[in-house]
């Protein structure tokens, strides 16, 4: 499942030979070759668009906000099933909207509303922005997050790749971050609280 497309694992499945050119090392997708061809079929049959997987070692996790296929897919092998997650209907409203919101129950440290990544290659070449920059921040602490391990990385990072983010405590500090220096500040995340 992991390199081959659903339509060819449905036709290898009908296949009755036992081979290692055909199944590979896994003799247990041989044993299970009917409920992979149950699945794989059905996943053909589906737009490719509206679902994705993920494989690790035997487990197959497959992820859709496509509802019906959601339900199909669950009835379709129950006693294969290991768990199954959708939202609640408290956090439907988060979900929806299309700021980019977490839904939690408390707040990191009981006083963070916002996850703000942030993008040193911007300041690419120029150190002694970063460390203006880093030394401006720590200044704002407590009101963000600013571990001696992100300054160094701010500070010592000029590529694109490498993803870390602050927290930050609300709106008016994310404000004059954003004042301060708007291009590294990245993607922010908001959190929201939720109660079950």
């Amino acid at each position: 499942m992991r390199s081959n497309d659903m339509a060819y694992i449905a036709a290898v499945c009908l296949t009755s030979e036992r081979s290692d050119r055909v199944w590979g090392w896994n003799s247990r997708s041989y044993e299970d070759r009917t409920d992979l061809h149950k699945l794989s079929t059905y996943l053909a049959s589906k737009d490719k668009d509206s679902w994705s997987k993920r494989v690790e070692r035997n487990f197959v996790d497959f992820y859709t906000n496509d509802e019906i296929l959601f339900d199909e897919l669950s009835d379709l092998l129950p006693h294969r099933i290991k768990h199954r997650f959708a939202p609640e209907n408290q956090t439907q409203d988060i979900l929806n909207d299309s700021v980019a919101n977490l839904a939690v129950k408390k707040y990191p440290h009981d006083r963070y509303q916002h996850k703000v990544y942030l993008l040193p290659h911007k300041m690419k070449n120029d150190k002694e922005a970063k460390r203006k920059y880093i030394d401006w921040l720590k200044k704002q602490m407590p009101k963000v997050t600013c571990t001696p391990a992100i300054e160094k990385w701010f500070i010592s990072t000029d590529w694109n790749w490498d993803r870390r983010y602050i927290l930050v405590e609300d709106e008016s500090m994310l404000l004059m971050m954003k004042l301060r220096n708007s291009e590294v500040v990245g993607r922010v995340y908001n959190y929201v609280l939720y109660d079950k």
